[in-house]
């Protein structure tokens, strides 16, 4: 007999390191979020998303270090095993505007990446925020260099299977409690245009958490991500969406908006 079983999936990842809520002075914050799906039957695929994040928000200096994981296995095939890790060193986060240093690494089977590292200065700015909800928005311009597994690429006519870009970073991220605190929406756009030819990428996330208790909410993810320049055959984008846990110590019972301007 055939059966298809979508079910929900807590992952557990080692990695134990999204985004600071500056205005939140709790020093150290952690978020830990699962999320996954099983299809069994004709496709028998298995997928799953893990995101662990550690910030620390001390009166001058923040640190941010955030691990996102994703895995897919189709029919016993591995098709995308992808990690990336991002930091931030910020000055002055509790400022509506503050300057930071960005250092990302990350490899991806999905887009055959061997290795790829970015590095640079922004700014950011804090458009409001509370201990439940806030809006930030930045730029920052970032050197990328990307190690691929092969050497054919769409858009983009170099033989070498090494790719080194100066990008601009601009996003937008942010939390919204919706009213009487029983659902929290989560939002981040990442739009990374390079300074020389079409090389672009972007990357959308819109989440929705359910709290079911003070540090654990139920926790659904749309995630979009579109990138110009691949290697022949791969896909320029992804869709995906996965169901799970959050387990974190963000959630709070206030609600007072504090500057530092």
């Amino acid at each position: 007999m055939r059966f298809t079983i979508t079910s929900l999936l807590l992952v557990v990842t080692c990695s134990a390191f999204a985004q600071i809520n500056e205005v939140d002075t709790t020093r150290w914050q952690y978020r830990i979020t699962a999320t996954g799906i099983v299809l069994g039957g004709n496709v028998n695929d298995f997928i799953s998303s893990s995101r662990a994040e550690i910030a620390h928000n001390g009166p001058k200096w923040g640190l941010y270090s955030g691990t996102s994981y994703t895995y897919k296995n189709r029919d016993h095939e591995i098709t995308t095993n992808d990690v990336t890790s991002r930091n931030i060193l910020s000055y002055g986060q509790r400022r509506r505007l503050y300057p930071f240093v960005i250092v990302s690494l990350s490899k991806s089977l999905r887009r055959g990446i061997d290795f790829q590292y970015q590095v640079g200065p922004g700014a950011a700015y804090r458009v409001f925020g509370n201990q439940n909800s806030y809006l930030r928005v930045g730029s920052a311009v970032i050197y990328e260099r990307s190690k691929y597994e092969g050497d054919h690429f769409e858009n983009y006519a170099g033989t070498s299977d090494v790719i080194t870009k100066w990008r601009l970073q601009a996003f937008v991220a942010g939390t919204q409690s919706l009213p009487g605190g029983r659902v929290r929406l989560v939002y981040e756009v990442n739009w990374q245009p390079a300074f020389q030819g079409p090389n672009n990428r972007v990357y959308a996330l819109a989440g929705a958490e359910v709290p079911i208790s003070r540090k654990v909410a139920l926790r659904g993810n749309l995630e979009y991500i579109h990138e110009n320049v691949v290697l022949v055959e791969k896909s320029k984008y992804d869709f995906i969406v996965s169901f799970g846990l959050t387990i974190t110590n963000i959630f709070k019972n206030h609600s007072e908006e504090i500057d530092e301007d």
